[in-house]
């Protein structure tokens, strides 16, 4: 029996100290578990904000992908409507090309057949008046029209400039070397600078002016106009003529008045016959007042006809030759080519006082009322000269009632008288 109980005992000691231990690691296991819970419950929140911040990050990558699109859309309706706007004005500047083609072709075509016409018209010209061949070649050249090798090209002869006096013409003639060297005297005194008085005091000045400048501006008995006053202010700046078609109903109007007012009235009066030129004093019923001029712009505008108006486009032209040469304008041509366009202007101014440059014009083909020009330079050495070539001959607005400010020298294009 005591064994017995002894083994009891023993089993019992056992199973009290296997309980303790349970108990132990049962307290351990609940402090793990506890731990365990809240590693849990601090996971579970680290996820939730996680997941926020997920969400968060979508709804505003949506919001990226939405305005990515919106501004794409926008981009591309904007560049569809800009190619659209550019090939419709592709198209309209091809068909306006196309019809700028069209209009050019026809001019050329017109332009191949006046010249065509007008050849013809001057060779026939030519051969029906061959005892005035001469003077109308050089009419024609001053107003562009070439023929045979009538002047020495500068590009052709630049090794003897100064050597050979001769002006070919079409049947080889020679000018007189006694007349070339006064006008080689006159550019060479031009080139140094001498003063306008010296330079009029030259042989060749002397001699344009009494032979041709000074008759072509003595209008006549009647005239009103000073010669010497009119050479001294053409051969320094431009005088002003202009068309004056719009103003003769007005003058016409003014006639009547005058004409109606009594005869004492009429002497009495001190301003200039209405049908009258200023230049010649021609009073005739059947003369046509077409022009009218002024030397200086406050001045009051002179009515001419249109014989006069040639005389004074014909000197102005001659003076801006002239003035050219003083100038240095023409330092790449030759001094015969000058001369020969001299000889030209000189025998335009001719032809105008006499009165028959308007017909000598028309057998020509050319028009009556466009006065040959002076060459214009070709090349300049100096930056301050530019403003010379802006005009080079009179001043001559069409249809314009009042003048406009010009430079120091007169326009080339006579627009009111083309």
């Amino acid at each position: 029996m005591s064994c017995h109980y002894c083994h009891a005992d023993e089993t019992i000691l056992l199973l009290r100290q296997e309980l303790q231990t349970k108990d132990h690691q049962l307290q351990r296991l609940e402090l793990d578990l506890q731990t365990l819970n809240q590693k849990y419950v601090a996971e579970i929140e680290r996820v939730g904000n996680i997941q926020h911040e997920k969400d968060l990050v979508e709804h505003e990558l949506e919001d990226f992908s939405r305005n990515l699109f919106e501004e794409a859309n926008a981009m591309v309706s904007i560049e569809k409507r800009a190619r659209w706007q550019v090939e419709n004005e592709l198209a309209q500047t091809q068909e306006q090309l196309l019809a700028e083609r069209e209009q050019l072709h026809e001019l050329r075509l017109r332009l191949t057949r006046e010249d065509d016409h007008a050849e013809e018209t001057v060779k026939s010209r030519i051969i029906n008046t061959s005892h005035n061949i001469r003077a109308q070649m050089d009419l024609e050249e001053l107003h562009g029209i070439q023929h045979c090798d009538t002047i020495t090209n500068s590009n052709n002869n630049n090794n003897n400039n100064n050597d050979d006096d001769t002006i070919p013409l079409c049947n080889s003639t020679t000018i007189d070397k006694i007349q070339l060297d006064s006008f080689r005297e006159y550019i060479s005194a031009s080139k140094n600078l001498q003063p306008l008085k010296k330079l009029n005091q030259t042989s060749f000045m002397k001699h344009c002016l009494a032979e041709d400048i000074e008759p072509c501006l003595r209008f006549g008995l009647q005239s009103k106009l000073s010669i010497k006053k009119m050479i001294s202010y053409l051969s320094r700046q431009p005088c002003f003529i202009e068309s004056n078609q719009g103003n003769l109903q007005l003058q016409q109007q003014q006639q009547q008045q005058q004409q109606q007012k009594p005869l004492w009235e009429r002497f009495s009066s001190a301003h200039v016959l209405l049908n009258s030129c200023s230049a010649c004093g021609n009073t005739s019923q059947s003369i046509s007042l077409n022009y009218r001029f002024k030397l200086d712009e406050n001045e009051n505008w002179l009515p001419i006809d249109q014989f006069c108006r040639d005389r004074l486009v014909a000197v102005c032209e001659f003076f801006v030759f002239i003035r050219n040469i003083q100038l240095g304008l023409y330092s790449d041509r030759t001094v015969q080519d000058l001369y020969a366009e001299n000889i030209r202007l000189r025998l335009q101014m001719f032809y105008s006082r006499m009165g028959a440059l308007p017909v000598v014009l028309n057998d020509l083909g050319l028009d009556p009322n466009q006065i040959g020009k002076a060459t214009e330079p070709t090349s300049i050495n100096n930056q301050d000269d530019i403003s010379l070539l802006d005009s080079t001959g009179p001043n001559t607005p069409e249809q314009q009632l009042s003048p406009s400010p010009i430079s120091t020298t007169w326009p080339l294009e006579l627009s009111s008288i083309k």
